[in-house]
């Protein structure tokens, strides 16, 4: 039997980095990833500031994104974020390279796939699949960083992630230097369909599924010529959050900790492990944990939520965010708001007042 202080399931950006901060505080911990070369199906971007808040090394970066392109049927709005840019990684490579730093910082970190879980009263059992043997890991306490289907949630609160069901293509030609967020209800319903540089081309997708064909409608919308495969796979959206429960903590996507509006996760599920960490370093009660969370995160949450409500709630709606979009006051506003760590104070007095200047 091996036996910890806490046993991180899931070695993405969320488990990877609780890892390491509660291994520099010297907080024994042991993680495991079920797969060391999985890909998750992502565009790759983060918060460039995310790099010095977190100690990571910039080479890891594969390009900048310095606009975003917010676009409606024929209109377009070109908004310049090269103040606090967007980086783009290789998502295989930049969750390998967390868990080495993980590692290096003293986390015993294993190959293995957890396939039972016992809460005791003042530990947890957790029996792990390795490639030649079936082992039993000790801990007091369970971080579930496994991700959108989250077996442990299922397990320990009877329930599953809420998330969109996406539809998502590797484009191979016409590659893109700004990332492009595109809006409608043909094309999105009440979210966002994207195109994305990558890797040399494109990645383009919809966060709508339903009975309307939205990807295929974006795709001619775009007019896209060469046959690419459409896949699928599952963004996490915050609707149910959970933080503990039964001696079990849940970071990133397996708590929903994903902006609403633009769908972020990597920055949330890096800065959530972090407050984590640190609540198990200072041993606070584990219920500190959210109420940590809370104070850092919820009031952004909250406001994007209701942004995404009104604004993009029909095309309508959606035509007068691209009006005010026009503003260079609305675009430094909701920039700081998505990407930076500024406080921020805003609601829809403030997009009146926007709108009547405009008109």
């Amino acid at each position: 039997m091996l036996e910890t202080e806490i046993l991180v399931v899931g070695g993405g950006p969320a488990g990877a980095t609780v890892a390491k901060y509660l291994s520099l505080a010297n907080v024994p911990n042991i993680l495991i990833q079920k797969k060391f070369d999985f890909k998750k199906p992502c565009g790759g971007g983060i918060r460039v500031d995310a790099f010095k808040e977190f100690n990571l090394d910039k080479k890891i970066i594969q390009n900048y994104v310095n606009n975003i392109v917010l676009a409606f049927k024929e209109k377009k709005i070109k908004v310049d974020i090269s103040e606090t840019p967007l980086a783009i990684v290789e998502r295989r490579a930049f969750d390998n390279y967390l868990r080495e730093e993980a590692q290096k910082a003293g986390t015993e970190l294993y190959e293995g796939k957890l396939i039972e879980t016992k809460i005791e009263e003042d530990h947890v059992l957790a029996a792990v699949s390795f490639k030649d043997t079936i082992q039993t890991i000790k801990a007091k306490y369970l971080i579930a960083a496994d991700g959108v289907n989250s077996s442990i949630r299922k397990y320990i609160n009877g329930d599953r992630v809420s998330a969109l069901l996406t539809n998502y293509a590797d484009l191979q030609e016409n590659s893109l230097k700004d990332c492009e967020f595109h809006f409608g209800a043909n094309i999105a319903d009440k979210y966002y369909a994207w195109a994305f540089p990558e890797n040399g081309g494109t990645n383009i997708g919809t966060l709508a599924k339903g009975k309307k064909p939205y990807m295929q409608n974006f795709m001619d919308s775009i007019d896209v010529k060469e046959n690419a495969k459409v896949k699928g796979y599952k963004i996490p959206e915050f609707k149910t959050p959970i933080f503990y429960k039964d001696r079990v903590f849940f970071v990133g996507d397996s708590a929903e900790q994903v902006l609403p509006f633009t769908y972020e996760g990597i920055y949330y599920a890096m800065s959530s492990a972090k407050i984590l960490a640190q609540t198990l370093i200072d041993k606070a009660q584990p219920m500190e944990y959210e109420q940590r969370w809370n104070a850092i995160h919820l009031k952004k949450f909250k406001t994007l939520q209701r942004l995404q409500k009104i604004f993009l709630c029909n095309n309508l709606m959606i035509a007068v965010m691209m009006r005010l979009y026009k503003s260079k006051t609305v675009q430094k506003k909701m920039m700081d708001l998505w990407l930076t760590n500024k406080e921020v104070n805003i609601d829809l007095s403030f997009f009146i007042k926007v709108f009547k200047k405009l008109f």
